[in-house]
């Protein structure tokens, strides 16, 4: 699962940066809200819940979705990679 949660975060990332992904208003709005909060599977969900319909049309949340269950262990040392990969991605676009 971390494998398959690490190559869609790489792959949309790649997408938003050759233009074959235009993230929605609130796609981009929802990373940089992700962007400020301190990742842990809580503070993952409530960020999920009240996204806006937007938001939840697009693409991101299809790779946002299946991190949860990894931000709520204890250790995530086995999802590392799948989260960094998840964090570039979120970084990017609220840098935009």
């Amino acid at each position: 699962m971390t494998d398959a949660l690490e190559r869609d975060a790489r792959a949309l990332l790649a997408a938003y940066d050759d233009g074959s992904w235009n993230p929605t208003d609130g796609e981009f709005e929802l990373a940089s809200s992700l962007a400020r909060t301190h990742w842990n599977g809580s503070a993952f969900r409530a960020e999920l819940r009240d996204i806006p319909e937007s938001a939840r049309a697009g693409r991101l949340v299809d790779v946002l979705d299946p991190a949860t269950p990894f931000l709520e262990l204890t250790d995530t040392t086995t999802a590392q990679q799948a989260l960094r990969a998840l964090r570039q991605l979120i970084d990017a676009l609220a840098a935009a």
